[in-house]
Order: C-alpha cells, then sequence, then structure tokens
C-alpha cells in the first residue's frame, strides 16, 4: 500500500471508506457517514476493540502510529473527522 506524500493526499472520507471496510461494517455507506459523529456513544457505537483495529489499520496504511497512552485520544477519537485531522497533522509534521 503507498503512503501518501502529503496530508493533503489525506481525507476525512477517505478515512470513513477504511474504517467501514477495516471494520467490515458493510451495512454502512462511507460516503453517507457523518463525519462529525461521535465515535462512541451514538454515531458509529464503536467499542475499545473496534479503536485497535481502526489504529492498526491507519498505522498500515499512513504509517501513524496511534498509542494507548496519548493524553489525547478522547479527542482524537472524538469523531472521524477529529481522527482525520489527527492523522493529517502527523503526516504533515513529517514534511
Amino acid at each position: 500500500m503507498m503512503l501518501p506524500a502529503t496530508a493533503s493526499a489525506f481525507s476525512a472520507r477517505e478515512l470513513a471508506t477504511l474504517v467501514v471496510e477495516g471494520l467490515h461494517l458493510e451495512d454502512l455507506d462511507p460516503q453517507q457517514l457523518d463525519l462529525t459523529a461521535p465515535l462512541f456513544d451514538g454515531g458509529l457505537n464503536l467499542d475499545s476493540l473496534d479503536v485497535l483495529e481502526i489504529s492498526l489499520v491507519i498505522q498500515q496504511r499512513y504509517g501513524v502510529k496511534l498509542k494507548a497512552d496519548d493524553p489525547n485520544n478522547k479527542a482524537i477519537f472524538a469523531s472521524l473527522q477529529s481522527l482525520a485531522d489527527h492523522v493529517a497533522a502527523v503526516l504533515s509534521a513529517r514534511g
């Protein structure tokens, strides 16, 4: 799999597709997902195992490690958009 060269090559919609495929959520259309909906407690109703799966998929696809002990995880995993913003920021910081 190719890593995007810059953060501009990355989008929240692309992440939505990756999450739907990675978690095998066949009944969801990534193009129809609300990118600002909460990942937990409503929205997609994901659980901690789903977060691990998402983290693994992001690491494999983009080379971005999401650490379990990051104090910002609640904000990072608040929504697909916040997660995409975080991944884009990490990619951008790499240059």
